[in-house]
């Protein structure tokens, strides 16, 4: 094998093993990072259902800047539908009196905000098909 069918074969795999990297979510998230004061009560999220023709639910969650779920925000709704191309909001909002340590008052706090896309049932159930939920932090 020469030097040319070496640099074409490398070209091939790695035009190959590029691919399927690629993926595409249905719904997006216009922020994964909320950032509270120890004054703010509530932040917004938008979210957006960029499919053409099918709604998907969207689970919402908030974890804390150590990735673990915590007991001082919460997202309401924590699941809905969304339709296709149409858009929604999660609110976020402090809990008073959650048992967990209130907020820093001399600085802000850093927080991620999750959400999950949960795909359609296909309306033939009779075809084998690969249904895939996608999170988004």
């Amino acid at each position: 094998m020469n030097n040319r069918q070496k640099a074409g074969l490398i070209a091939a795999l790695v035009t190959a093993l590029a691919g399927p990297g690629v993926s595409q979510a249905a719904i997006n998230v216009d922020r994964t990072r909320i950032i509270m004061s120890s004054d703010a009560k509530a932040v917004s999220v938008g979210l957006s259902n960029e499919s053409r023709d099918q709604p998907y639910l969207a689970q919402s969650w908030v974890e804390d800047s150590q990735g673990k779920a915590t007991n001082v925000l919460i997202a309401l709704p924590p699941l809905q539908r969304i339709d296709a191309g149409k858009k929604s909001r999660v609110r976020i909002m402090r809990v008073q009196n959650s048992g967990d340590a209130p907020l820093p008052a001399d600085r802000e706090s850093l927080f991620y905000f999750n959400v999950r896309e949960i795909p359609p049932t296909p309306e033939d159930k009779s075809k084998n098909i690969l249904q895939l939920a996608t999170q988004s932090q």
